[in-house]
């Protein structure tokens, strides 16, 4: 795995083998628009708390990852834990603290398996079985509208003691896999609460889905811990995949924890 300098990316190779999932990076050109006849309020709420809580970076992710029996039962269990800390440059560094298989402690041998590294490094290499991870990759990113369509549901749902509104979206971005961009479109539904346009529910199909994946279903959870904080608090996967007849499905849940902003950022607050 390698951890990029860059307080919104970092890179996890090793992940699609272990957690059986993707989260794509990188920046779409193609234009879109919003539905003529949605009231865009709410929306543009939503984009501008992604703009305001942008700076914060998550200290500590866990990833949970699971390959499930015919009973539903995981059968092999992976976590993973790592944290994030900024060093003296301001250049974010990741470190994997701890590796558990079926509650069997193999830190040492996945941090052998798995390289982190600071790909602001000119000289070093760049592996081509990279994926990049970006927490800017979202449909609520003002900078990235441009590839959005989405259009407000009457549907209303009570989330997390939250009055929501249904917005269907797709999204258009692309991820760099093995040196070469892909496309890829998010399609699903985001939930809002309504009158703040707090996003709470995001969830999603990827088109198209990863080699060998057969069905894929994205959420992510947001947190406010404050008012005007906003950050995301979890991503679970689930799904199935296989070769030929041999059919397995899958689930994996990853868990960010204590944000924080720059020290800069801190004290302009």
């Amino acid at each position: 795995m390698q951890a990029r300098g860059n307080l919104r990316k970092w890179t996890m190779a090793a992940l699609l083998a272990i957690a059986f999932f993707t989260i794509p990076s990188g920046r779409s050109e193609e234009k879109g628009t919003a539905a003529a006849d949605h009231p865009t309020s709410l929306w543009q709420k939503a984009l501008d708390l992604f703009k305001k809580n942008s700076a914060y970076y998550p200290q500590k992710i866990n990833i949970l990852s699971e390959v499930l029996d015919r009973h539903e039962q995981p059968s092999t269990i992976t976590e993973l834990f790592f944290a994030l800390r900024l060093d003296d440059a301001g250049r974010l560094q990741t470190e994997m603290t701890k590796a558990l298989k079926n509650g069997k402690d193999i830190s040492t041998e996945m941090k052998k398996k798995v390289e982190i590294r600071n790909l602001d490094d000119d000289n070093a290499p760049k592996k081509e079985d990279a994926v990049t991870v970006s927490l800017s990759d979202s449909p609520f990113n003002p900078e990235r509208q441009g590839a959005v369509s989405y259009h407000a549901k009457n549907e209303r749902r009570a989330l997390f003691r939250r009055l929501c509104r249904r917005y269907d979206f797709t999204y258009r971005t692309e991820i760099i896999r093995k040196g070469k961009t892909e496309k890829l479109t998010w399609t699903g539904m985001a939930w809002l609460e309504e009158v703040s346009g707090i996003p709470v529910k995001l969830e999603f199909s990827l088109t198209p889905l990863p080699a060998r994946i057969r069905s894929l279903w994205t959420i992510y959870t947001y947190g406010i811990s404050q008012p005007d904080r906003w950050v995301l608090n979890q991503i679970t996967i689930s799904g199935s995949g296989g070769f030929l007849f041999i059919k397995k499905r899958f689930r994996s849940t990853t868990t960010f924890s204590d944000y924080r902003r720059p020290p800069a950022k801190e004290a302009t607050k």
